[in-house]
C-alpha cells in the first residue's frame, strides 16, 4: 500500500469508500493483535467481528450492494466465516452467559470453602488454544483483505500488482498456518480450527 500512498488517481464513490475501509482495517490491526496477545479475548472477539464486517462491506461496495446506514451482510463471505460471525457477535455483545463465564472463570482452590462457590477472575489469563484460533482467524482475514486490495490496485494503477515477494509472503503464511494445524488446505488436511 505504501508504494501508492499519496499517488493521485481518478476514483469514484466506490473506490473512495473502499479506501476508507482499507484504512480502517489497517488502523485497527495493532489493537486486535494486542487484545489477543494480552489475553483480552472478549474484546478480541469484538475486534475480529469488526474485521469480518469490514471485509463484508468491501465486498458489498464492490458489488454496489452496500446499504446506507446498514450493517454489512456477512452472508456474502464464505459460509465458515459467516458461522464464526455469530459466535463472535455473542461474545462481543456478551449475550450468552456461558461464553462470558468461560472467559472469566478462575480455576482456584475450592476445598474447604462454604456452599457453591464461583471463582471469577478479574484479570486476563492466557488460553493458548483460543489465542491460536483467534490469531489464525485474524491472519486469514488479513489475507482476504490483501486479495481485495490487490484487485483495487490492479484496477486503479497502471501496472500495479502484488510483487513476487509479497505473494511469496502470503503463500508462506498460509503454508505455515496449514502446517501448524490452524487452517485446512484445499486437499482436506485436518486443522485445529
Amino acid at each position: 500500500m505504501s508504494a501508492y500512498n499519496g499517488a493521485v488517481v481518478e476514483g469514484d464513490r466506490a473506490a473512495f469508500e473502499r479506501d476508507a475501509l482499507f484504512a480502517t482495517f489497517v488502523i485497527g490491526l495493532p489493537v486486535c493483535e494486542a487484545a489477543i496477545a494480552e489475553a483480552r479475548y472478549m474484546q478480541a472477539c469484538g475486534l475480529l467481528r469488526q474485521e469480518l464486517e469490514i471485509l463484508a462491506q468491501l465486498k458489498a461496495v464492490k458489488a454496489d450492494r452496500r446499504k446506507s446506514n446498514g450493517a454489512p451482510n456477512v452472508a456474502s463471505l464464505e459460509q465458515s466465516l459467516a458461522r464464526l460471525y455469530g459466535d463472535l457477535s455473542a461474545a462481543a455483545h456478551v449475550s450468552k452467559h456461558h461464553v462470558v463465564q468461560v472467559a472469566t472463570a478462575w480455576g482456584g482452590e475450592v476445598e474447604n470453602l462454604p456452599g457453591p462457590t464461583n471463582f471469577t477472575r478479574h484479570f486476563p489469563e492466557t488460553d493458548d488454544e483460543f489465542a491460536r484460533k483467534a490469531y489464525a482467524l485474524h491472519i486469514y482475514i488479513i489475507i482476504r483483505l490483501i486479495e481485495e486490495l490487490s484487485l483495487d490496485l490492479a484496477a486503479r494503477y497502471d501496472g500495479a500488482a502484488l510483487t513476487a515477494h509479497e505473494i511469496g509472503a502470503v503463500n508462506l503464511s498460509v503454508e505455515l498456518m496449514i502446517s501448524e494445524g490452524m487452517l485446512e488446505s484445499d486437499r482436506g488436511e485436518q486443522s485445529g480450527t
